[in-house]
Formats: C-alpha cells, structure tokens, sequence
C-alpha cells in the first residue's frame, strides 16, 4: 500500500511538472529570421527596432573588442544570435544582443548619443574613440591591418559585406509578455558587465510606463535620502538606492502579502504596478520624504549602519517601515525616533530575523513584522 501510494505521489509530481512546463510554453511564442545587419541598421533608424537607453551600462566594449566583432564578420565567423520582444505594432525591443548590434549600428555613425556613452559621470572626452561614432578599428588579433580604417576609410567591398552580412534573430511574440521579457533578458544579460536586478525592472517595466520609475528616480536625489545612505559609486551605478525605494515602496502596505523572497517579490510588484496604471505617486512621495526628514532631524547620519559603520539594509527597512506604518505617533514626538531606533538595532528577534537568508519571505515577514512593533510600542 505505501508503494502504491508513493507511486501515485509521484506520477501526481509529473503530471504537475507537466503541466506547468506545457502553461510555460503556451505563454512564450517564438520565432527566429535571418536578417543582414544593413537591415538591422535601417530598422534601427526608422524606429522599428528600439534600443533602449536604460540598458546603456551594458555596453562598455573597449575599442578592441568592437574590433574583433567587425573582424568576425569580415572573416565569416559565426556570430551569436540577438534576441528580441515584438509589440503589438510589430516593433521591435532588443532584448539581449546590444554590444553586437550597437557595435555595428555605431561603426556605421548612426547610434543615438545616449548609447554612446558609457557613464554620464565618467570624463571621457567628447572625441574618445569611446564616445562618437564612426570609430576607427584597432589592429586584430589576425588582420592587424585594419587599425586605423573606420566606415568612411575601409575599402567599399568590405563595408558592403558587413552590411550584407547575415545576424540570426530570435524573435519573442505573445499577449502580455512583460514578465516573460524580464525573465528572458535575466536570463541572457551575457554581456561584459552585468546588469542588476533594478537595471533590468528599470528597461522593462519603463516600456510600459515609466510612471513608478520616475518617482524612484526623483526620491534617489532627495538629499536626506542620499545623506543617510550614502552609497559608493560603485553601488549608485549599479542603482542599487533605487532598489532601496523600490524596497520600502513595495513593503510598506503589503508586508502580509510577502510571498515570495526580496527580487520575486519587488519584480512581482514593480510589474503590477505598472499594468494596473493606479499607481498612488503622491502618496508614496509625500510619505518617503516625509520619514527621510524626521530620521535626518532626529538621528545621526549612521541611522542605517552598524557598528562598523557598513549600511544595513535590514536597518534600513526596518526603521523606514516602521517610522511610516506609525507615523501620527512620530508626528507628535520626534524626539522618539532616536530611540526606537536603537531599540531595534539591539533587538534580539530583530536580529534573528536579519541573519543568513535574510531576503526569504518569512525572514522578511518577521522582520517587518517586529520592527512595526519595536515603533508601534
């Protein structure tokens, strides 16, 4: 009987595994074409293939990688496929491919400037080779000559084959496939320098409605915001401040309905908020700058560090839902606030639920939970 049982288990965890995976399936529709990259350009131009600029940190090629793209090409070396997402309108969204088409769309002098350059605070000179287009090649690994040459100065039979030459082009189709787009481009950001969870929320779900990313861009230069977490540049660039609003945004009235660890659930919320277009901007603007002042008036400017003085982002979300979720109470005594902070720095189940594994969605839960109570109290 226990046999027959766990068999019957098992066939159940199939048929489940199953069915899942044909759901899967039906959701994603794809395609692939063979297109040259003069077409690829052409579309680019007109509109009908769109690159955005919020996927710009990728692409950091140095000057002999994009070398040694052009000379794949001239040397008939296979190049990898480009992946992407068509809309209703049949457009175009480069979802994974942009070094090698930004490289040839560039070389040929007809890439937009904000793609040109790699870091709006990196002093790179407005005529590095790294900034403008129609650049000049670096000598190749195997054809050294082509140092020097650009579009304009390559002999014409060696443009017209680049041109000519032939790009594989995965093709993403479907009703409602943001979801599926983001999980796609995580899947496949096999570029020199990964993007982040938030680099990723901020290209897709923009394309949808930027609504929710402006005011996360505008709450990441309040200055309050920017004092008191203080955030290498390193981490900036990486626009992890802006997963920190994105944090407090997402928990703050939803913490009973955490089902899911910390990048699930802020995707998961990033993507609602944008579809259902209800998105409460003024609220949750008034309420974010509103905590960030008394925590400035009330406490020093390692509210959100540690003793050894390294941000904690269990502090910080701790102490912002917590001031929010009770502020009337803050309201009348900001004075408090001091207090309640260092009670929750020192708190034992606090701590408990701030350890290893500290992103899963019970620690998240408990978290949130005892810091509401720490300032509820």
């Amino acid at each position: 009987m226990d046999n027959d049982l766990k068999i019957n288990e098992f066939d159940d965890r199939i048929s489940d595994m199953e069915r899942q995976i044909n759901d899967e399936r039906a959701r994603l529709s794809t395609d692939r074409m063979d297109i040259s990259f003069g077409e690829l350009i052409n579309m680019y131009k007109v509109g009908e293939l769109v690159i955005r600029p919020e996927y710009q940190r990728l692409f950091r090629w140095k000057g002999h990688q994009k070398t040694a793209l052009i000379e794949s090409i001239l040397l008939g070396i296979p190049i990898p496929p480009i992946f992407v997402a068509e809309d209703e309108d049949g457009v175009w969204e480069l979802v994974d491919g942009l070094q090698r088409l930004s490289t040839i769309i560039s070389f040929f002098g007809s890439l937009d400037k904000s793609l040109l350059v790699r870091d709006p605070d990196e002093d790179i000179g407005e005529d590095s080779e790294e900034n403008k287009n129609k650049w000049e090649l670096e000598s190749g690994d195997l054809v050294g000559g082509l140092e020097g040459f650009n579009v304009d100065t390559l002999p014409k039979k060696y443009v017209i084959n680049i041109k000519r030459a032939v790009c594989r082009v995965e093709i993403l189709r479907g009703e409602s496939n943001t979801a599926m787009k983001y999980e796609l481009f995580k899947r496949l950001n096999s570029g020199g320098s990964k993007l982040t969870a938030q680099e990723i929320r901020n290209a897709i779900y923009r394309g949808v409605d930027p609504t929710l990313n402006k005011l996360i861009e505008k709450l990441s230069k309040e200055e309050n915001f920017k004092r008191l977490v203080s955030l290498s540049a390193q981490k900036k660039q990486e626009l992890y401040d802006q997963e920190l609003i994105l944090r407090f945004i997402a928990f703050l009235n939803n913490i009973d309905t955490i089902n899911s660890n910390t990048e699930k659930f802020l995707d998961r919320f990033m993507e609602k908020s944008v579809r259902d277009r209800g998105f409460d901007v003024g609220y949750y603007e008034s309420i974010f700058i509103e905590v960030m002042k008394m925590l400035a008036d009330a406490c020093s400017d390692d509210v959100f560090r540690n003793e050894r003085n390294a941000f904690v982002p269990a502090y910080y979300e701790g102490i912002m839902i917590g001031v929010a979720q009770n502020i009337e109470k803050y309201r009348e005594d900001p004075v408090l606030i001091a207090e309640k902070v260092e009670e929750l720095k020192t708190d034992t189940d606090f701590k408990k639920y701030s350890g290893s594994a500290s992103n899963s969605k019970n620690r998240i839960k408990n978290r949130l939970k005892r810091a509401n109570t720490i300032f509820g109290g």
